[in-house]
Parts: C-alpha cells; sequence; structure tokens
C-alpha cells in the first residue's frame, strides 16, 4: 500500500533547493510562540541513552520509564507511571512496536513510514494520518492537510535530555502514548526501517 503525503507537493516546489529551510513554503506552517499552552514531557535520567531513560512530565512526576533489553533480538518496553506496559519495540533488522489498545504488532516502518521524498514520516493513529517533519532545530507533529497544517507537538534536543511539546488538541486527541514511542525512535539513533 502506497501512501501520499500531503505535503507532498510542498516538497517537489523546494526540490534541488537542499533542504526544508530553503523551501518557498518556509515559514509557513503555523508555529505557536507561547510554549505556556503546551504540556511538555522531558526524556532524561539517561542510563547510557534514551533506550534507558525516565519520562517526567513538567512538575517533575514519572509518567513513563522506557527499559530496554539488548539480548538478541532486543525488546524496548515503554512502561507509564503505574508500571503498566503501553508498548513493546522489538529490535530486529525491521524493528516491530506494538502500542497497547490502539496498535497491533507491526513493523515500524509501515506505522512510522517515511513519506516518498523522505523528508517527513507518516504516523497513522486510530485511521488518522499525522506527520512529523523537521523544522529549525525541532520535528514537529502535525494533522491536517498542506493547506491548513495544525501544530500538534514538538520534539527538541537540549540542556541533557529530549523535550517532547504536546498541545491541548494532541492530548485531547489521546495522542500521548503514541507520541512517547514514536519520539523515541525518532530520537534513539537506530535504523527504524
Amino acid at each position: 500500500m502506497h501512501l501520499n503525503h500531503p505535503f507532498g507537493s510542498w516538497a517537489e516546489q523546494g526540490q534541488g533547493q537542499g533542504s526544508w529551510s530553503t523551501s518557498p513554503v518556509y515559514g509557513a506552517l503555523p508555529y505557536p510562540s507561547d510554549s505556556s499552552n503546551f504540556t511538555t514531557y522531558y526524556f532524561t535520567s539517561f542510563k547510557s541513552d534514551v533506550l534507558n531513560c525516565n519520562v517526567i512530565n513538567q512538575q517533575g512526576h514519572l509518567a513513563y520509564k522506557i527499559v530496554t533489553d539488548n539480548t538478541m533480538p532486543g525488546y524496548t518496553v515503554i512502561k507509564n507511571a503505574e508500571g503498566k506496559n503501553v508498548s513493546l519495540i522489538e529490535w530486529q533488522s525491521h524493528p516491530m512496536i506494538e502500542i497497547r489498545g490502539l496498535l497491533t504488532k507491526q513493523y515500524v516502518r509501515q506505522w512510522l513510514g517515511l513519506t516518498q521524498e523522505k523528508s517527513s514520516r507518516i504516523m497513522t493513529v486510530r485511521g488518522m494520518q499525522y506527520i512529523w517533519a523537521p523544522r529549525d532545530k525541532s520535528i514537529n507533529l502535525y494533522a491536517g492537510g498542506p493547506r491548513s497544517p495544525t501544530l500538534l507537538g514538538r520534539i527538541t534536543r537540549g540542556q541533557g535530555a529530549i523535550t517532547l511539546d504536546m498541545t491541548p488538541d494532541a492530548m485531547q486527541l489521546g495522542l500521548l502514548d503514541s507520541v512517547i514511542a514514536a519520539s523515541l525512535l525518532l530520537q534513539c539513533g537506530r535504523n527504524i526501517d
């Protein structure tokens, strides 16, 4: 099955110009400057890397724990604050993921697939498609089509932590478990295809 990237025509317009930042639509996507509307999570307390860390909320309370067993093929489990398994990633030549109640076991490259132009990724949750796309020093999560994209979240790195900001809309859509798993995959440094 071939998925069309909703921003595909934008990428075609920018081809040959080097990157998103030189595209004619650079800066055209909405990007709230008021961070007080975001719900923020921090991937922190790395035990070697993001594959073994804690995710805390903006009040400093544990929200998720990420634990990786590196025996072959290797597994990463994302547990919620109550210690219940939320997501399972099986590391093999083509990694697989399962998210309890949202996603049956499938290849990561199917769930978080590269777009045709390989400039962003499409994530499907409950039959809806969302786009992860780089912008400046962040990776942003968008919903909607190219004419009316809506920012739902962003991942940034800095000061010994990975920061995930989510809008109220993203929280209301129930995307948190999916976005935590996607953030981990996008920041882990491993081949996810």
